[in-house]
């Protein structure tokens, strides 16, 4: 499968690509070239990270549903007492679990949600100044025309 993440590759496994230097190397410290940033590349990250946290939340819920039932169903015939009130150490053990995964994936969300909204300033970042220079490049007059 294919993201927004996803660079060429020559092995066959993909790398992280989301800016892009001069064919011919570079990479080091000085010389004339420049980055060139593709803003759109980045929102399309962004959106993917943000449609990921859906997912996300969308599998939390279903783990959540799906642990309460197990924890009901062993209780439910224990007897005497409620099912929720039930005795059976598993049960109380799967809740323990659900609370715990419930955390992790809160923290992967707010992880998720961080690098979205980096990338997105990012990317306004360098159109910002991408638009200011051209402005200023414009703005310059020459005796040329």
């Amino acid at each position: 499968m294919s993201t927004p993440f996803d660079g060429a590759s020559q092995s066959g496994t993909p790398r992280t690509r989301l800016n892009s230097v001069p064919a011919d190397g570079g990479g080091g410290g000085g010389g004339g070239g420049g980055t060139n940033v593709d803003t759109q590349r980045l929102d399309e990250a962004a959106n993917a990270l943000v449609e990921l946290r859906g997912d996300t939340e969308n599998v939390d819920n279903g783990a959540d549903d799906d642990c309460l039932s197990a924890s009901r169903g062993l209780n439910k015939h224990t007897a005497g007492g409620m099912a929720e009130g039930g005795s059976w150490a598993t049960a109380g053990s799967l809740v323990t679990m659900d609370v715990r995964w419930g955390s992790q994936v809160l923290n992967l969300k707010r992880l998720l949600q961080d690098i979205s909204d980096k990338l997105h300033t990012t990317s306004g970042h360098y159109t910002r100044t991408e638009q200011e220079e051209r402005a200023r490049q414009n703005a310059i007059s020459t005796p040329f025309g």
